[in-house]
Parts: structure tokens; C-alpha cells; sequence
């Protein structure tokens, strides 16, 4: 008997390494086949993320939601604690959603079109810029030697004014394609807007079926780990997100009441530059003030002295005051992980990966950290006996 059951282990044992390293070599196979047709690769990928965007977009808005959701749910159980669940929190779900929708509203109907005459109205200017350096080309290089405007208004004229003439039997499908994009982008948000709802409306049994997987797929004695671990992670991504939205939309609110004050021109354009891209930590505030500075600069350099003075003292502002207020210490990374996070994120994502890199970067050091800690754990060295 006992022969015959060690020879059983030894088939099940043989089996599962058979089963193993067939699995290992279909996966290397795949993941070769995928390398070497790596430009059909990257277009069927392509494919398949623009069919699910509105998929990703609707968990994007939803996860963006649930905070304010579960805030509105805390009040209404304050009324009426352990009654009418599931109608508190549709009450909260449609508040929130309306509370969306008022915003998406009021930047509709209210910011775009002000943006859009600025806009406008800075394209005029451009223009009549053009026109004066072209007529007094000789003048301004006499003036300003150290500026080649000859080679400046070469490159203007050669790779935008030449090229819309040129092109201009071509407008049609590009205006057919830019069309296309924009039915595509509104569709994507509405689909995903309705799909966000019952993301956020399903959202406890989700939760609970990610519990589930985790717990299944992990080991009986990590498993409790892992999953604080995942709500640990969770925590400071969402923290960080919501966190620096708002810190952005009071630096942007700021910027305006300050340069409606300082009666600085454009204000609510530039006002709207800074609060977007005061989202990307360090840089952003830079970044913000750059097209202001260069526009001021043109205008009258005492408005772009005016407004640089501005931006740098809401980045301190921002930096040592409201930041640590709002964010605390989400990320507790050092500021060159934040750099690292913003470079690598710039470069694969473009402006949203800068935004995210950083919380991204966050969780990613903060994983490493606990592998390191329970390594040095099990051999029993602590930091401080680390030279």
C-alpha cells in the first residue's frame, strides 16, 4: 500500500512539472510571436483599448466618484442610521452625478466660451506681431541682436503659413477626421458616463469579488496581507488624485481672483493653464506660467515680471502651505522618486502620465518597501544597524 501510494505522488508530482513546463513554453511562445509581429501587435492592442475606452474611461470617472458617494452616504446615515440602505445611496450616487454634470455644465456655458475669445483674441495679436517683425525685421535685430528674427520668422513662415496654403485643398478630411474624433471622444464619455453608474452602483458586490479573487489566489496565511496591502495602495492613489485635484482647482481659483485684481488680460485662460497643470507636482507650476510669461512678454514685460512674481508666490504657497494641508504625506516619496515618476510617465503618456506617474511611483516604492522590510525582518537586521 505504502509502495503504491508513493508511486501515485511520484505520477501527480511528474504530471504538474510536465503541466508546468508545458504552460512555461506556450507563454514564451506567445510572448515571442508577439515580439517578433510587434507591429500587429501594437494595432490589434490599439484597437482593442479604443473598443473598451469607454470602459476605462466609466471605471476612471467611477473611482474619481465613489469618494463623494461614500461622503454623502456618512450624512444621510447620520439621519437615518441602519434604514433604507439602498435608497441613501442612490440619493448620494444621483447627487454626486448631479454635482458632476453641474460642473461639466458651468465650464460648458460659462469658461469655454470666454476661453475660446481669448483664444481668439491672442491669435489676432499673434498675427499683428508677425506682421510688425516681418516690416521691421532690420530694426528689431538692430535692437535685440542676440534674437536671430529673420531665422524665427523663416521657420513661422515655412512650417505653418506655407503649409496651410499648400494644404489648403486637403482641409476637408482633415476636418472629417477631426469630426470623427470629436463624436468618437463625446460618445466615449457619455457611454462611459452611464457605465461609471453601475460601477459605482455595484460597487460594494465588486469589491467583494476582487476580495474573493485575492483570497483565492493567494496563500491562506498572506492572503489577509495581501488584500490590506491593496486597500493600503488604493488608499494613496485615490488620496493623491483627489488630493491634488483640489489643491489645483484652489491654486487656480486663487490665480484668478489675484490677476482679476492686478488686472493682468486673459486672466481666466491663464488662470485655467495654471490650475491644469498645477496637478503635475514640482514642474507644473513652470509649465503653468511659461505660455503667461512669454505672452505678458509681448504684451508689456512689466505684466510678464508681474505674473511670473505671481505664480512663484502661489507655488509657495501651494508647496509649504496648502499642499501638506490637503495631500499630507500621501506619497512619502522623496522628490527624486516624484521626478523619476513625472519623467517616466511624460514620456509614455504624455501631460496625464506626468499626473500619474507620481502616485504610481508612490504605490511602486511603497510595494518595494514592504519586500525589503520583511527581508530584512526574517534575517533579523534593523536600519540602525545599517552603516
Amino acid at each position: 500500500m505504502e509502495r503504491k501510494n508513493k508511486y501515485l505522488n511520484f505520477l501527480k508530482g511528474f504530471v504538474s512539472n510536465i503541466g508546468y513546463v508545458i504552460t512555461l513554453v506556450a507563454l514564451c511562445t506567445i510572448v515571442i510571436a508577439l515580439i517578433m509581429n510587434w507591429g500587429t501587435t501594437m494595432m490589434v492592442l490599439g484597437r482593442f483599448i479604443s473598443i473598451i475606452m469607454p470602459f476605462i474611461l466609466g471605471f476612471f470617472l467611477a473611482y474619481l466618484i465613489m469618494p463623494l458617494v461614500k461622503f454623502l452616504q456618512r450624512q444621510m446615515n447620520r439621519i437615518k442610521p441602519n434604514q433604507w440602505d439602498m435608497v441613501k445611496k442612490g440619493i448620494s450616487i444621483a447627487i454626486s452625478y448631479l454635482i458632476v454634470l453641474g460642473i461639466l455644465t458651468v465650464i460648458i456655458v460659462y469658461i469655454f466660451p470666454q476661453i475660446r475669445a481669448s483664444t481668439k483674441e491672442l491669435g489676432e495679436k499673434i498675427k499683428e506681431w508677425y506682421q510688425y517683425a516681418v516690416t521691421h525685421e532690420e530694426a528689431i535685430n538692430n535692437r535685440i541682436p542676440f534674437i536671430q528674427v529673420s531665422e524665427i520668422i523663416n521657420y513661422v513662415k515655412t512650417n505653418f503659413i506655407s503649409g496651410i496654403v499648400n494644404n489648403r485643398s486637403d482641409i476637408l478630411p482633415y476636418v472629417y477626421q477631426l469630426s470623427s474624433s470629436v463624436f468618437s471622444l463625446v460618445y466615449n464619455i457619455l457611454f462611459g458616463m452611464v457605465i461609471s453608474i453601475y460601477i459605482v452602483w455595484d460597487s460594494t458586490h465588486l469589491v467583494r469579488s476582487i476580495k474573493k479573487l485575492v483570497y483565492a489566489i493567494s496563500p491562506k496565511k498572506r492572503a489577509s496581507s495581501v488584500w490590506k496591502t491593496i486597500l493600503k495602495c488604493n488608499h494613496i492613489f485615490t488620496g493623491f488624485l483627489l488630493g491634488k485635484t483640489i489643491d489645483s482647482l484652489i491654486i487656480g481659483i486663487l490665480c484668478l481672483i489675484v490677476m482679476s485684481i492686478l488686472q493682468l488680460p486673459y486672466a481666466l485662460l491663464f488662470s485655467v493653464i495654471v490650475c491644469i497643470t498645477n496637478m503635475i507636482p514640482y514642474f507644473g507650476p513652470i509649465i503653468g506660467a511659461i505660455p503667461g510669461v512669454l505672452i505678458y512678454l509681448l504684451i508689456d514685460p512689466k505684466l510678464s515680471l508681474l505674473f511670473a512674481i505671481m505664480v512663484l508666490v502661489l507655488q509657495q504657497f501651494d508647496g509649504f502651505y496648502l499642499g501638506p494641508k490637503i495631500l499630507g504625506d500621501l506619497t512619502g516619496i522623496k522628490p527624486l522618486w516624484v521626478i523619476f515618476g513625472i519623467t517616466v510617465g511624460g514620456a509614455y503618456f504624455g501631460l496625464i502620465g506626468m499626473f500619474l506617474g507620481v502616485p504610481a511611483t508612490a504605490v511602486f516604492m511603497y510595494l518595494i518597501n514592504l519586500v525589503l522590510e520583511k527581508k530584512l525582518k526574517k534575517k533579523d537586521i534593523h536600519l540602525f544597524d545599517i552603516k
